[in-house]
């Protein structure tokens, strides 16, 4: 399992979980390295929101096909 981190945002699964701080980020990138359990590292370390992934590229298609408009 791969997760990395930018900024606030860590991306594991095909998913990207939010937190409050770049800290908060790193323990869990960190508790998803060793534990292999990312649901459980989001809540352990205050993940404010959980996206997948499609759904964030589906929304900047929509966007991009907007701006285009």
């Amino acid at each position: 399992m791969d997760c990395s981190v930018e900024g606030k945002v860590a991306f594991t699964d095909g998913y990207s979980y939010h937190f409050a701080t770049v800290d908060d980020a790193l323990a869990f990138a960190a508790c998803v390295k060793s534990s292999q359990q990312p649901d459980t590292c989001a809540a352990t370390h205050g993940s404010t929101q959980k996206v997948k992934l499609e759904e964030v590229k589906t929304k900047e298609e929509e966007d991009e096909e907007e701006r285009n408009r």
